[in-house]
């Protein structure tokens, strides 16, 4: 019952302002037709908007109009005065319809942006998505990646540092067992240790300096870098050229990490996959930042990433560019076929980065 009586109260409230609106209306078609004067015209379109304001459709106005037409054509005797009075009428009633049109047309490119607003959303959901999809191969190979470099290093401790103590061991004790020694034996033996010591020492230090560079805490990045450098150049056939800004110590610890763990990572990518004779790395200071480019004369790739067949080389890149992103700095690579790589990383001084790197 109470639906009703608000349906009923509604109603009489809608019948109201139809009743009100069309005594304006037949008044002011009236005033119209009578002059025909271009400023009564505003009339019917405030009209209109009043008609919009009081939740009233295009019906409620067609049927104001057909009435107030009704009464401006009683009074009329000729058809010529007819004829005049529907014009005229029809001109009064298309500028009392023009603020639908405005709202409709509104209400067309409000829906129109919204469509185009889900289209943005669906196309972000779909490259979240896939970003979340890299992240989860990214932390698989992450997994991956840290468990082979245990073996590699396992490995090596056990066949290189291992097999050399054990020969150590094994010259020291020929030289305790004997009572007496040729000295020819005795220097040859010696030499021999001494060579494997040495070369177990610098072993044991590029284990170091992948695990964590000593040099980047205690010197600075720079000293760091052209000393990776320069064991690069001397383990493989790249010409290595660095060029090194000292406003780069400025940085933070954790933020030369980053620099120095993508340089480590771009110029293993280079080592391995890339072919080139060359590579330049170069630290620079623009502005607020530190920019840090490394780019070889390599066969290069594609950087598309939906590029089947180069997707563990792809999450490497992801990897590097997650290593910055936690540091609030940029990534970018450009590639092309035949063109060599580019990988260019900036950091600005004052970021504050999310967690620690490591």
């Amino acid at each position: 019952m109470r639906w009703c009586s608000s349906c009923v109260i509604m109603g009489r409230a809608m019948n109201s302002r139809v009743a009100s609106l069309s005594q304006q209306y037949t008044s002011a078609l009236q005033d119209y037709l009578d002059s025909q004067q271009e400023i009564l015209l505003q009339q019917a379109y405030e009209l209109g908007r009043i008609a919009i304001a009081g939740r009233l459709g295009l019906l409620d106005i067609a049927q104001i109009h057909q009435r107030a037409l009704l009464v401006c054509l009683m009074p009329a005797c000729s058809m010529e005065e007819k004829q005049r009075i529907l014009q005229a009428s029809e001109t009064f009633f298309l500028e009392a319809l023009s603020p639908f049109e405005a709202t409709h047309r509104g209400f067309r490119n409000a829906n129109l942006r919204l469509q185009q607003l889900n289209e943005t959303l669906e196309c972000r959901g779909a490259e979240l998505t896939a970003i979340n999809y890299d992240l989860h191969e990214l932390s698989n190979r992450i997994l991956h990646v840290q468990e082979d470099e245990r073996k590699r290093l396992s490995r090596e401790l056990h066949d290189q540092v291992g097999q050399a103590l054990t020969v150590l061991k094994w010259n020291l004790g020929l030289l305790l067992r004997s009572e007496e020694v040729d000295a020819t034996l005795l220097k040859q033996k010696l030499a021999d240790s001494q060579t494997l010591l040495e070369e177990t020492m610098d072993l044991v230090h590029r284990f170091a300096i992948e695990l964590r560079p000593a040099m980047l805490d205690e010197l600075g990045l720079v000293p760091a870098l052209r000393s990776y450098l320069k064991a690069l150049a001397q383990r493989t056939l790249l010409q290595v050229r660095f060029h090194g800004s000292a406003a780069a110590e400025q940085l933070r610890s954790e933020q030369k990490i980053v620099l120095f763990r993508v340089a480590q990572e771009s110029l293993t990518n280079v080592v391995k996959h890339a072919q080139a004779s060359q590579v330049k790395v170069a630290l620079h200071t623009l502005k607020h930042v530190v920019q840090m480019q490394i780019r070889d004369n390599g066969q290069g790739f594609s950087v598309d990433t939906k590029v089947p067949g180069r997707r563990r080389k792809h999450l490497g890149l992801l990897g590097m560019q997650e290593r910055v992103r936690l540091v609030n700095g940029q990534f970018a690579v450009t590639s092309a076929p035949g063109q060599g790589t580019t990988v260019c990383v900036e950091i600005p001084f004052r970021s504050r980065p999310e967690v620690q790197a490591r």
